[in-house]
């Protein structure tokens, strides 16, 4: 394994400080010197990641980030075996807090097996709306199985969700009212690639890249549910604080297929997420 040192002078005052680099192996700053602060490098290492990704994905005929998403997530442990898992989030369908939204809440109990294995049994329940006014709703329960690996010190997870999806369209322009039910079947694998760690003294701060893709398949009764399929490519940075605590930013690029009517579309989704844990075990 090679091991590189670089000296390197700080501008205003030549102040030299050393940045270990161990080839293969996540890059650790270890600086003499409070340069900028904590905070500071992860909100500049944020951003210049995130940059760099919308620039990939961007095109001239249309904008890279049409949608953006915010979702808070909560893993509560009861015991060493069970817990509750939760999420609420908001998304911004066309951009803009007053067109189409929607909003949604979900929890599940979870029972974990092992450290690699947890199933989740719970429900959710969506809204969505468009100039305050609600358009429809949805109650969606949902089981699931979460397995997490590691290959070296690159993690990697996969997830398998089944959703009932029982749809409500609220009457519109004479329109009647509509019910619809169908199954959604979901499979997501992620890559966690850890890069840099952002404290020397709080080892559990760390800065990693995550690469992973889902796809969606529903069929069901119903005019424009009869079957599709969706594709979320997913990559972006995540900082993790601490054991409990973790925030990130991904570049959701989706594609849409659907058969009744025949549909295909493409966009690109900013997401932003906050995941936390909190321990109840006595």
């Amino acid at each position: 394994m090679k091991i590189v040192d670089l000296n390197i002078k700080k501008l205003n005052n030549l102040q030299p400080y050393k940045m270990k680099i161990i080839l293969g192996v996540p890059i650790e700053i270890k600086s003499g010197l409070n340069i900028i602060s904590s905070l500071k490098k992860e909100v500049f290492l944020f951003a210049c990641v995130f940059l760099c990704i919308v620039n990939v994905f961007s095109q001239e005929s249309r904008p890279a980030v049409e949608e953006v998403w915010f979702q808070y997530y909560n893993n509560s442990k009861i015991t060493d075996k069970w817990g509750v898992s939760s999420d609420v989030g908001y998304r911004l369908k066309e951009g803009r807090f007053y067109d189409l939204s929607q909003y949604f809440m979900r929890s599940g109990a979870s029972y974990t097996f092992n450290p690699m294995f947890k199933i989740t049994l719970g429900g959710a329940y969506f809204k969505t709306h468009f100039h305050g006014v609600g358009k429809a709703e949805e109650f969606r329960p949902h089981q699931q199985l979460n397995t997490k690996h590691k290959i070296g010190k690159i993690g990697f997870g996969n997830r398998v969700r089944i959703e009932q999806r029982f749809i409500n369209i609220a009457a519109d322009a004479g329109e009647p009212a509509e019910s619809t039910f169908n199954f959604r079947f979901r499979y997501r694998f992620m890559f966690d690639f850890p890069l840099i760690n952002l404290s020397h003294s709080n080892k559990e701060r760390k800065l990693s890249f995550v690469v992973g893709d889902e796809i969606l398949f529903s069929a069901g009764k119903g005019e424009f549910f009869d079957f599709s399929v969706q594709n979320r490519f997913l990559v972006g940075p995540v900082v993790k604080f601490n054991k409990q605590n973790k925030l990130f930013v991904y570049y959701n690029f989706t594609s849409v297929s659907k058969d009744i009517p025949d549909i295909s579309d493409e966009y690109g989704i900013l997401w932003l997420g906050y995941k936390q844990t909190l321990d109840f075990r006595k």
